[in-house]
């Protein structure tokens, strides 16, 4: 569909992405175009990660995922999530 639009991520999917950066294993190569293989842990990893950050850092990922929001809303008027 050309009018697709993606979600604006969650609170636990901006801190997903900062940590699979900062915590990726190189796991060997062979993943394509020379790529390593992705680190099928990482979402167990993270996730566990998240379960015990503090309430700070959490409403610190949260203020991220308001903005990502309204940024979205501002770029994508009368957007709606459509599963």
């Amino acid at each position: 569909d050309p009018n697709w639009v993606a979600r604006p991520r969650n609170a636990f999917i901006i801190f997903r992405c900062h940590y699979s950066k900062q915590n990726a294993r190189n796991t060997g190569v062979g993943g394509k175009r020379g790529l390593p293989p992705v680190d099928k842990t990482m979402s167990k990893r993270a996730g566990d990660a998240w379960k015990s950050l503090s309430k700070s850092r959490k409403n610190h990922y949260k203020q991220l995922a308001d903005q990502e929001k309204k940024v979205h809303a501002l770029a994508h008027p009368g957007y709606r999530y459509r599963p």
